[in-house]
């Protein structure tokens, strides 16, 4: 099977106005224009061979509007929106994409759950994420799930875009910048 799995990623939370342009193209590199470009690559030859997969890591931040999220939460909505677009561009090449969209994980990417007064248990882990990813490619050929798969905490006072409105919040009453930047 060919498989393409996009999971890294830069973050770096500031409101629009806030945001510099260095910080701007970075995530918007990482986060969207890498996917692009290793997509547009093996694309071809997945749809020569009839099947493959292209599986982008989104955030659930990009299918909701978080003030301060910036740069990061634009560039996981458009990277939702291009994995759309290369399901439907392929899926009768036999080629599938989907985008996983988790909440909450605990990532040195994100705030620590317990900064934010939620337990560890109640926030998803990498091998969540990663489980949801391997139930996906399991799927019979016939079937579709997604293009868009979004992966949540159950606990509610664990929600990422709750959760990253009280991390602003917290930084900016720590400190006078930007929360500092980080990569996966």
């Amino acid at each position: 099977m060919g498989l393409l799995v996009c999971s890294a990623g830069a973050i770096r939370l500031a409101a629009v106005h806030e945001t510099e342009e260095r910080h701007w193209e970075r995530q918007v590199r990482v986060n969207l224009t890498v996917p692009f470009l290793l997509a547009r690559a093996v694309l071809p030859g997945m749809r020569e061979r009839g099947h493959g997969w292209v599986v982008n890591i989104g955030s659930g931040v990009g299918s909701e509007v978080v003030p301060g999220s910036g740069a990061y939460g634009v560039s996981k909505h458009a990277v939702h929106r291009l994995t759309e677009l290369i399901h439907e561009e392929n899926r009768d090449f036999g080629v599938r994409a989907v985008a996983v969209a988790p909440g909450w994980v605990s990532t040195r990417l994100a705030a620590r759950p317990g900064d934010l007064g939620v337990p560890e248990e109640e926030v998803l882990d990498a091998e969540d994420v990663a489980d949801t990813v391997a139930w996906l490619l399991d799927r019979p050929a016939r079937m579709s799930v997604g293009p868009l798969v979004r992966v949540e905490p159950s606990a509610s006072r664990a929600a990422a875009g709750d959760a990253m409105t009280r991390h602003l919040n917290r930084s900016r009453a720590g400190s006078a910048g930007p929360a500092p930047e980080e990569n996966r």
